[in-house]
C-alpha cells in the first residue's frame, strides 16, 4: 500500500508579504463510524484537480480493513470521476474528505503503486479526531527533545569530524512504508539526496510549469494546502487536502507527514497547476499561494493546524563568492526541529553549490560563518574543501547542527545561521609529508621544537616549525607527538576520555573548540590510568587502586586512556591532509 500522500514540491520563490486568506467560522460536520459502513455503500469525496476549484469524485466501498495497524482500520474504496480513470489515486488527494449520506466517514489517504484502477484507502474520521483533537494554540519553545539512539558524546564526535549521522544511526529503523514525495522543478541533486539517507521519504522528479493559476482553493474541506519545510530561495512544501474544519482548527492528509508529534510549520493555501499521470504514482502539481496558518501536530492518522497562526522558522543566509568576481546572496527559512533542521540546512548548502559552482576542474571551497543561539556565544563555522565535493561542505554544516539540536539538555533557540562560501579557481590543498624532532627527549616545562614538511598540489615543499610547550604537569615517560589536520586528528581520537557534557553550554564550548581542517596541529599525548565511576572518569588513579574501584558499565573500562597534555597550532587557511606520529621521552 502506498500513501496517497502530500506532494513534496521544490518550487519557485514564494511571494513574500502575501495577505492572509480570509476565513469564515466553520461548523463541524456530522460523522459516520466504521461500524456503520458496509461493502457496496456509495458516497462522494471533495478535492481539487485544477486551479483552486473544489470538485466531487464518487466512490464505492469495497470493505473495511480491520487492524490495518494495531487498533486502526482502513476503509477501502474504488473511486471514479475527474481524471481518476486515467491517473488512479493522485498524490496530493491525501486528506480529501469522503461522505456517505452527507456524513463524513474519513479522509482518502492511501493508493496502490502501479494501480490500474483508482482503488484507495480512507482513514476513518474518528481516528483523526482521536489523535488530533488537542491542537496547541501556541508553539512552545519547550517542544520535547528528540533523544537519539546514540549517546551525546558519539553525536558530538561525529560533529567534530564533520560527518553527519544518518537517520537510521540516530533514530533506528523507520517505518518501511516511505512517504512518496513529488519534487517540482529541479530535483534534489545526488549529493543532497544522500543527506536524507534513512529518512522515511522517497523523491520523484517532476517538471515545473510556468504561468499556472494563482487562485487559491477555499479553506474548507476539499481545499488544497501546502506545508512548507523550507522557504525562500529554495522551497520544500508538502501539499495535500483539508479533511475537516472546526472554527480555526483544520485536519489534513489522513496520514503522517513525518510522525514527529508537535511541530511548527507554515501552512499555505495552494493551487493545482495540473495533474501528472504516471504508471507508478500519479500526482497533483501543486503550488503554494499565500500563508494562512501554522501546522502544529504531525501524527500517524493525519496532521493538524490552526488558521491565522504564525510558525517560527530558522533564518539561514548563504553568501556565495564566485572567485572574487561577484557574490550571490541567498535567504532561506527552515523547519525548526531536532532531527529535520540539520538535514534541511545541509540541503540548502548542497543545492546552492550544485546550482552555481561547476562540477569539474581544479577548484576549492572555503566557508566561514556562525550559528547564533539565544543565550549562548555564537558557534563559529570554518572549513575548507580542496575539491568540488559539495557534500563534504554540506555534511560539515549538518554535523555541527546535529551536535546542537540533538543535545539532551535544552532545546536550542536559533537566532540565525549565517554562512559565506568562497569558490576559488585553484586547488588549496597542502599535505603533511614529514615530521622531525630536533631531539627525542624533552624536559617538563621546556619548549619542544617540531619541524614539519608541507607539500602543495604542485609538489612545492616548505618547512614550518611548531614550538610545543611540554607542561610541568606531564608525567615522566613515553609520550606520543601527533601532527596532522584537525579532522584526521579528531578521527584518531587523541583524547580518549569521554566527552563530558552536562548542558547546551558545554556543547557550544566543545564545538567552538573543534580542530579545523585548514590548520595543522601538533598534539603531545600521554596515556593515563583512570577508573569509571557513576558515568564519569577519574584520572590519575594507580592501576592497583583502579582494579579495586572497578568499572561501572556507564563509562570506559579501567584501561590506560590517552589525553592531550600539550598542543600547538599552525593556521594555513587551506585544506590540510595528513597525520604523522613520533615517540617522545619526557624527563
Amino acid at each position: 500500500m502506498q500513501l496517497a500522500a502530500s506532494a513534496l514540491a521544490l518550487l519557485t520563490f514564494l511571494l513574500p508579504g502575501m495577505p492572509l486568506a480570509a476565513q469564515a467560522p466553520a461548523q463541524a460536520p456530522a460523522t459516520m463510524g466504521v461500524a456503520d459502513i458496509r461493502a457496496g455503500m456509495k458516497g462522494y469525496g471533495r478535492t481539487v484537480f485544477q486551479g483552486g476549484k473544489i470538485e466531487r469524485f464518487e466512490f464505492e466501498v469495497l470493505g473495511v480493513q480491520k487492524n490495518a495497524a494495531p487498533g486502526r482500520s482502513r476503509i477501502m474504496v474504488r473511486a471514479s470521476g475527474g481524471p481518476l480513470a486515467d491517473t488512479g489515486i493522485l498524490a496530493g488527494m491525501s486528506g480529501s474528505p469522503c461522505y456517505i449520506d452527507g456524513k463524513l466517514i474519513g479522509a482518502l489517504s492511501t493508493g496502490i503503486a502501479f494501480e490500474k484502477e483508482p482503488i484507495g484507502g480512507i482513514t476513518p474520521i474518528a481516528e483523526m479526531l482521536d489523535q488530533l483533537r488537542d491542537i496547541p494554540e501556541t508553539s512552545s519553545s519547550r517542544t520535547p527533545l528528540i533523544l537519539p539512539k546514540l549517546e551525546p558524546p558519539k553525536v558530538l564526535k561525529a560533529a567534530l569530524a564533520g560527518q553527519m549521522l544518518d537517520f537510521r544511526a540516530l533514530m533506528g529503523e523507520a517505518d518501511p512504508q516511505a512517504l512518496p514525495m513529488t519534487l517540482a522543478g529541479s530535483a534534489l541533486g545526488a549529493e543532497a539526496q544522500r543527506l536524507w539517507t534513512g529518512w522515511p521519504v522517497t523523491f520523484a522528479a517532476a517538471p515545473t510549469l510556468s504561468g499556472g493559476r494563482e487562485d487559491a482553493s477555499p479553506l474548507e474541506p476539499g481545499g488544497m494546502v501546502a506545508i512548507t519545510l523550507m522557504q525562500g530561495d529554495l522551497d520544500l512544501a508538502a501539499s495535500g487536502t483539508i479533511s475537516y474544519v472546526s472554527g480555526k482548527r483544520v485536519l489534513l492528509f489522513g496520514h503522517q507527514l513525518f510522525n514527529l508529534g508537535p511541530v511548527d510549520l507554515p501552512m499555505w493555501s495552494a493551487t493545482v497547476a495540473t495533474t501528472v499521470s504516471s504508471y507508478q504514482n500519479s500526482f497533483k502539481l501543486a503550488m503554494p499561494v499565500a500563508p494562512v496558518g501554522a501546522l502544529r501536530l504531525d501524527r500517524s492518522s493525519g496532521v493538524a493546524g490552526l488558521l491565522g497562526a504564525e510558525a517560527r522558522m530558522v533564518p539561514m543566509r548563504i553568501g556565495l563568492n564566485l572567485g572574487g568576481k561577484r557574490t550571490l546572496h541567498f535567504r532561506f527559512e527552515i523547519m525548526d526541529h531536532p532531527v529535520a533542521t540539520a538535514a534541511l540546512a545541509a540541503t540548502a548548502v548542497a543545492q546552492t553549490l550544485d546550482a552555481h559552482v561547476r562540477g569539474l576542474g581544479l577548484q576549492s571551497l572555503s566557508m566561514q560563518g556562525n550559528i547564533k543561539l539565544a543565550g549562548h556565544p555564537a558557534i563559529q563555522i570554518e572549513n575548507v574543501i580542496a575539491d568540488l565535493n559539495a557534500s563534504r561542505m554540506a555534511q560539515y554544516v549538518g554535523a555541527m547542527l546535529q551536535g546542537i539540536c540533538l543535545n539532551p539538555f535544552e532545546k536550542p533557540v536559533f537566532e540565525g545561521i549565517s554562512l559565506t562560501i568562497k569558490a576559488e579557481e585553484r586547488l588549496d590543498l597542502t599535505g603533511i609529508v614529514g615530521v622531525r624532532l630536533l631531539k627525542a627527549r624533552a624536559k617538563r616545562g621546556e619548549v619542544l621544537p617540531v619541524l614539519v614538511t608541507l607539500q602543495n598540489i604542485q609538489g612545492v615543499r616548505e618547512t614550518a616549525t611548531f614550538n610545543i610547550q611540554v607542561p610541568s604537569s606531564a608525567a615522566k615517560g613515553k609520550a606520543t607527538l601527533m601532527v596532522g589536520d584537525g579532522f584526521s586528528l579528531t578521527a584518531a581520537d587523541p583524547d580518549e576520555r569521554v566527552i563530558e557534557v552536562a548542558s547546551l553550554g558545554d556543547v557550544v564550548r566543545i564545538l567552538n573548540g573543534a580542530l579545523r581542517n585548514n590548520h595543522a596541529y601538533a598534539l603531545l599525548v600521554q596515556a593515563q590510568a583512570g577508573a569509571g565511576l557513576r558515568g564519569s572518569r577519574i584520572e590519575g588513579i594507580p592501576p592497583t587502586v583502579a582494579s579495586l574501584v572497578g568499572g561501572d558499565g556507564a563509562s570506559s573500562d579501567n584501561r590506560l586512556q590517552r589525553r592531550i597534555v600539550g598542543r600547538a597550532v599552525l593556521p594555513l587557511e587551506r585544506e590540510v591532509r595528513g597525520l604523522s606520529q613520533l615517540e617522545v621521552e619526557i624527563e
